[in-house]
């Protein structure tokens, strides 16, 4: 069993900001799907019960910018998912 939040990411400017965000929230343990969109300063993660917002917080600061986790909202993983899995019922 999973979830899926959504949060405001501050300091993000340019694709280069993406990747490193990207990269830090896959290393947390228990997180197995993440999306960082520059233009929203969003990121949505899937994690497994368990994985907590103050880790996610830690590592997104250990890369450089701060994450919104008071703001953070759930999302229905059928949203989370991309249009071709969601077409092909996965």
């Amino acid at each position: 069993m999973t979830d899926t939040i959504r949060f405001p990411i501050i300091g993000m400017t340019c694709g280069s900001c993406v990747n490193r965000i990207t990269r830090a929230l896959k290393k947390v343990d228990g997180v197995t799907r993440v999306r960082v969109d520059l233009g929203g300063e969003t990121a949505t993660v899937t994690r497994q019960p368990g994985v907590t917002n103050a880790a996610l917080a830690g590592a997104i600061s250990r890369a450089g910018y701060e994450a919104d986790l008071s703001s953070a909202v759930a999302v229905d993983d059928s949203l989370s998912r991309g249009l071709l899995a969601w077409l092909l019922g996965r």
